[in-house]
């Protein structure tokens, strides 16, 4: 009787967890349904999960003068996700080893200064002050990762990953003589390689993702990510469609607003989408592991 009500129970969850996934597909699948209809039939029958007269002109008008735009914001926001991953993956790491070693004394005020940040924060202006007039980060590609390079919440993450490993194989290490670089770079970093890949994940889709730092420190074209630029094509397109350039040398311009909108979710979201199925595992167990361990 409980084997059957177990199974019972396994068949309603994993029907509940197919019902919460189809939800959440809904607003990508309008997405492309609408970025491959036409502006006038949008408009007029609103959005569905096929597309209303089915055509390719908003992505025509996008990349007709603006490819190499949108090839370079790509260029950008790549580099930057990938300078941001290592970097922060390096730094997170680092001072988890720090606050999870047993022979550094100042471990327990390490832990309580980053602690610190999540409870209390500076400001946007400060923080703008600092970046700009101190740290010069403005308009440069430094800028677009720099700020980031340590989430608290990944930090501690990974320190409980490196509490799980067994305090004698490091004693072990250190009784022939490795030192805390060695012992850091030869055994804690492979030990919690499920540690690594889940941060690195969470940092690389955060610096994907970022709007904020383009958004506060760029004013560069060439700096432009992705995210940003299209946020930056979006505001031309309102500015066309809007009443005071409704006609440029006597040619009325009707620029795809709606379905533009939904063409540039689609080039932002599209690369993590294709890559998300293949590495959600990694999400799943590492939080998992991570938040029980330690």
């Amino acid at each position: 009787m409980a084997i059957r009500e177990n199974k019972t129970l396994i068949v309603l969850f994993y029907i509940g967890i197919s019902l919460f996934a189809l939800v959440c597909l809904v607003p990508f699948a309008l997405a492309v349904a609408g970025s491959l209809s036409t502006e006038s039939k949008l408009a007029a029958e609103g959005y569905s999960f096929l597309p209303r007269g089915f055509t390719f002109d908003t992505y025509r008008f996008m990349f007709g003068s603006k490819a190499e735009q949108i090839v370079h914001g790509y260029l950008i926001s790549v580099v930057a996700t990938a300078l941001g991953t290592a970097c922060s993956v390096l730094v997170t790491t680092a001072y988890a080893y720090v606050i999870t070693a047993k022979g550094f004394r100042f471990r327990n005020h390490f832990a309580f200064l980053a602690y610190f940040t999540m409870l209390f924060s500076g400001g946007t202006l400060p923080w703008y002050i600092l970046c700009t007039k101190y740290y010069h980060l403005d308009d440069t590609l430094a800028g677009l990762f720099l700020p980031y390079l340590l989430n608290v919440f990944l930090m501690y993450l990974q320190a409980n990953y490196f509490k799980s490993i067994p305090h004698e194989i490091v004693e072990s290490a250190q009784m022939d003589g490795a030192g805390h670089m060695l012992v850091f770079f030869r055994i804690m970093l492979p030990l919690g390689q499920v540690g690594l890949v889940t941060i690195s994940l969470f940092y690389a889709l955060q610096f994907w993702n970022d709007f904020y730092l383009p958004l506060m420190l760029v004013s560069d074209e060439k700096l432009f990510t992705i995210q940003y630029m299209m946020y930056y094509m979006m505001s031309n397109i309102q500015y066309l469609a809007s009443g005071n350039s409704a006609q440029i040398s006597g040619v009325t311009v009707a620029p795809p607003l709606e379905t533009a909108k939904m063409a540039m979710t689609c080039l932002t979201v599209l690369p993590i989408a294709i890559l998300y199925p293949f590495l959600q595992r990694y999400f799943v167990r590492g939080i998992i592991v991570g938040s029980v361990k330690g």
